[in-house]
């Protein structure tokens, strides 16, 4: 069973309400079947979607999985066109669904049109080998970057990972999710796949959530749950997440990097006042994306914690690196780096080297210590960026970003200009015993962040090269 088989759900239920309508989902399968049905025929094609916050959208998307025929990188509804037709140039995609007025790369042709998105069809169709009958969709690697290395999803785990999140939930088919993510990233779009596993429901929305109209629409459609990564919940807490009186509210759901540990003990706080559930959970696109989460009644005992694995999962650490390794069918088949890539099978094997170090408690919990690759040279010592950021944010109780390279440690400091130099240098000489001439800090308005919501460390990487000490 997999969550774009739609009929199994009471055909009535509400499935996905937008600024237009709410569309049940009967409706909802018919409306798939006639969008993909626009799509150019062909055994297997490859297209990109740009994954607006929109019912069209949202049905093209679940109509080219129930096909089993079309395969669709899912971009980001405002990708730079610069980068998408350099995306188009390098992949040579069948075709393009994008949204009107969207500027068209070259070599493509209107074919369809429907009322919020243009489908596009290559004027010379690429002849060569066609995706692999397990790939079912694409995720970039690197969110709105442009960046052609992308990650092949099979059918089978993103049907299973959908599954697992509706298990360890307990999601219901009377719950209502609402985008506070785009549904281009992993995170956005596994809470828009295991709502409808669940036969729930989802609002789609472009409004922001520091808008006011964002929680008029939140109170109206009744939600059942707010997710988010880091910067989402930084935000909540400046607008006051009890003011907004969502009484049909029962979850909070935080994934996509690490939180501060006192941002988890405020929302734990909340939560309890408001009996809530608060689920912190770990994943990568490459695993589709869930990997870990904390029960909620084990968090405030584990903060800090990634937890354990999701249902079907298994979490390991390598004996000699002790990089987290994570074991099920959720994992990709592999990467692609450009159009032939498509063809290849399962490459990985369900197994997924995270790329992060960790260590295991007694109750076999986990904890991410660092990344493998954040390392920056100090006096010939490894200095774990990662480890750095969390240990300031913890002692200045804000969010903090590390960059650099060898000799040279930059800290970031959002929109904060009373941080003390002397203070920051104090903590990292005391707790790393590094010469504290080889810090450096530097205040921002804000941190850059991805569209995904995550730190930019490319961007900072860039102003370091301009910092002054």
């Amino acid at each position: 069973m997999a969550f774009w088989e739609l009929e199994r759900h009471p055909p009535h239920a509400p499935a996905l309400v937008d600024a237009k309508r709410t569309i049940s989902y009967s409706s909802l399968a018919t409306q798939a079947d006639a969008m993909v049905a626009t799509l150019p025929h062909g055994e297997r094609t490859l297209g990109f979607l740009a994954f607006a916050n929109n019912i069209e959208a949202v049905s093209l998307c679940l109509g080219a999985l129930r096909s089993g025929h079309h395969v669709p990188l899912l971009l980001q509804a405002d990708m730079d066109p610069a980068l998408l037709a350099a995306l188009a140039a390098h992949y040579r995609p069948d075709w393009l669904a994008l949204a009107p007025g969207t500027a068209v790369p070259e070599g493509y042709r209107p074919h369809a049109t429907h009322d919020d998105l243009v489908i596009h069809v290559a004027v010379e169709p690429f002849a060569g080998g066609k995706p692999h009958p397990d790939l079912a969709l694409l995720l970039s690697t690197s969110g709105s970057t442009g960046s052609s290395k992308l990650v092949r999803l099979s059918y089978a785990g993103l049907a299973a990972n959908a599954a697992s999140i509706v298990a360890y939930l307990g999601l219901r088919a009377t719950d209502r999710a609402i985008t506070t993510l785009p549904l281009a990233y992993s995170f956005g779009m596994s809470i828009l796949n295991s709502h409808l596993e669940a036969g729930a429901s989802m609002v789609l929305t472009d409004e922001s959530m520091v808008g006011r109209r964002f929680w008029e629409i939140a109170q109206a459609q009744k939600i059942t749950s707010l997710s988010g990564v880091p910067a989402t919940f930084e935000m909540l807490r400046r607008v006051g997440l009890e003011r907004f009186h969502l009484d049909r509210l029962r979850m909070l759901t935080q994934a996509g990097g690490r939180l501060r540990d006192a941002l988890i003990e405020e929302f734990l706080d909340a939560s309890e006042r408001l009996g809530l559930e608060f689920f912190v959970m770990y994943g990568q696109t490459e695993a589709g994306p869930r990997i870990s989460y904390v029960p909620s009644g084990t968090l405030r005992s584990k903060i800090g914690s990634i937890g354990i694995a999701v249902p079907g999962g298994e979490l390991e650490l390598d004996a000699t690196s002790g990089e987290l390794v994570f074991t099920g069918q959720n994992v990709m088949l592999g990467y692609a780096a450009r159009r032939e890539d498509l063809a290849a099978g399962d490459e990985a094997g369900g197994v997924l080297r995270t790329g992060d170090l960790a260590r295991r408690d007694a109750d076999g919990y986990f904890y991410i210590t660092g990344r493998a690759k954040r390392f920056v040279k100090i006096s010939g010592n490894r200095v774990n960026l990662d480890e750095v950021e969390s240990m300031l944010a913890g002692d200045l109780h804000r969010a903090i970003a590390c960059s650099g390279s060898d000799d040279d440690l930059v800290v970031f400091v959002p929109g904060q200009a009373d941080v003390d130099q002397a203070v920051v240098r104090q903590l990292i000489q005391q707790r790393y015993k590094l010469f504290p001439g080889h810090v450096r800090l530097k205040s921002l308005p804000a941190l850059p962040l991805l569209g995904t919501g995550k730190v930019d460390y490319q961007a900072l990487r860039a102003l370091c090269e301009n910092t002054e000490t």
